[in-house]
């Protein structure tokens, strides 16, 4: 595995997702300022659609997550996983910032 830089730190919006390439994978990704910065597998695992990034960050039972668009499945932004079906799990990335710059850990 190795760390692979998405963008500059300035160009990542705040509060909301952006889909990045990586490898070969879109990744969602989104930068909540002091809440942190997260990265899933931007493919919905109920609906097989390329989506996440734009998702609506939500806080469900104390955990930030991501609201798919089509049927509405949140995902926890800490471990991918679905608060309503804990089977479904949006792959989580390693992601940090770094001089400036914006770096997930893929899979090579």
């Amino acid at each position: 595995m190795s760390w692979v830089t998405v963008c500059d730190e300035a160009n990542l919006p705040k509060g909301t997702g952006i889909a990045a390439w990586v490898n070969g994978q879109a990744v969602a990704i989104f930068d909540l300022g002091e809440d942190g910065i997260y990265a899933l597998d931007n493919i919905d695992p109920a609906t097989g659609v390329s989506l996440l990034a734009r998702g609506l960050i939500c806080d469900m039972q104390g955990e930030l997550c991501v609201a798919s668009p089509l049927y509405k499945h949140h995902y926890q932004l800490s471990n991918g996983v679905c608060v309503e079906d804990a089977q479904l799990v949006a792959q989580p990335y390693s992601i940090k910032k770094q001089q400036g710059k914006v770096l997930v850990k893929a899979s090579s």
